[in-house]
């Protein structure tokens, strides 16, 4: 090797150990160890303010929660609990007061309804029935005076009978049998009214003079639901007693009759507690032969020969009893679309 190559050999590793000094100098341990200790130091500063704000905002949150915040939140639940409680009470009140009027105005009403019923009607042992849109012919059998002059039997007959028979007597009460049929047939008419039922009379006094067939042309006349002829009856034997119906066994309704008869029967029998008898079907009666095309009954109430039953066809009581049998049938037949 020349001098000159280990000259510049020479200079060239100075050079390099130089570098390598700078740089152990910039960026060695030395520096690391120098920047490292800025760095916590910054951290350190940077902690110490976040802790600082931390206990300042602790520090404000604990003065806004040892202030009385709380009182106004619990005066304002207070207030509202009140406030329901109250409104709770006032709705209370006002469906108190609410049901006291709506039955003030049932009372009300109950008591216009009541006043409405005819005032015999007003002890009658059951509830009402809706005969509204019924017709129903009432003939309280015979009056004050018979008139013995003839008439036909019936349409298809020649025979003929006596217009208006006098009827029959009690025999403990003594009361002529027109009279009580009468009675209680003005009885039955309020007590049907009252229910809705359109009553059509055949006579509403003692003193007429009406023939069977003119009877029976009435009740044809206002197409009557039910033609009802009301009759006490009489026996030789005053042991026998209860309730009979005759209808009549020809015209176009003769099918039903007799089923609806028996009907009729039994509803009295059950209002009454008197014995039903049955039904008899014939052609023995003027006043059914000329009313066919409307459905007929002629009700034998009782027996005015047997004391007890006379007593009970005088009795009001018993009375309304019957007009509560005949307001059921109606309303049955009613049922039944006649």
């Amino acid at each position: 090797m020349s001098k000159k190559t280990s000259k510049i050999l020479l200079i060239t590793t100075i050079a390099l150990f130089a570098t390598m000094v700078v740089l152990l100098v910039t960026i060695g341990p030395w520096a690391k160890k120098e920047d490292s200790g800025k760095r916590r130091t910054e951290w350190k500063q940077s902690t110490k303010a976040t802790t600082t704000t931390e206990e300042e905002t602790e520090n404000d949150s604990t003065s806004e929660i040892t202030e009385p915040a709380s009182t106004p939140s619990e005066e304002t639940t207070s207030e509202e609990e009140t406030s329901a409680t109250t409104t709770t009470e006032e709705t209370t009140t006002e469906e108190e007061t609410t049901t006291e009027s709506v039955e003030e105005t049932t009372t009300e009403e109950t008591e216009e309804t009541t006043t409405e019923i005819p005032e015999t009607t007003q002890n009658i042992p059951s509830g009402a029935y809706d005969l509204s849109g019924m017709v129903v012919c009432i003939d309280p059998g015979h009056q004050r005076h018979a008139n013995d002059d003839t008439e036909s039997l019936a349409p298809w007959s020649d025979e003929q009978k006596a217009k208006v028979s006098s009827g029959t007597s009690g025999v403990s009460t003594g009361r002529p049998e027109h009279e009580v049929n009468l009675e209680i047939g003005l009885m039955m008419r309020d007590y049907l009214e009252s229910m809705g039922a359109k009553v059509v009379m055949t006579r509403d006094t003692a003193d007429v003079d009406i023939s069977n067939i003119e009877r029976a042309n009435v009740a044809v006349e206002c197409n009557a639901d039910v033609f009802l002829r009301l009759h006490c009856d009489s026996a030789e034997s005053s042991e026998v007693r209860g309730i009979g119906v005759f209808v009549c066994s020809r015209g176009e309704l003769a099918d039903q009759q007799e089923r609806w008869g028996d009907m009729l029967g039994e509803s009295l029998a059950e209002s009454t507690g008197s014995r039903y008898r049955g039904c008899s079907a014939s052609t023995t009666y003027s006043g059914l032969n000329w009313a066919t095309s409307v459905p007929s009954f002629l009700l034998e109430m009782g027996y005015m020969s047997n004391p007890e039953d006379d007593e009970l066809l005088s009795d009001p009581d018993y009375q309304k009893k019957i007009c509560e049998g005949i307001a059921n049938f109606c309303y049955k037949m009613k049922k039944e679309g006649v």
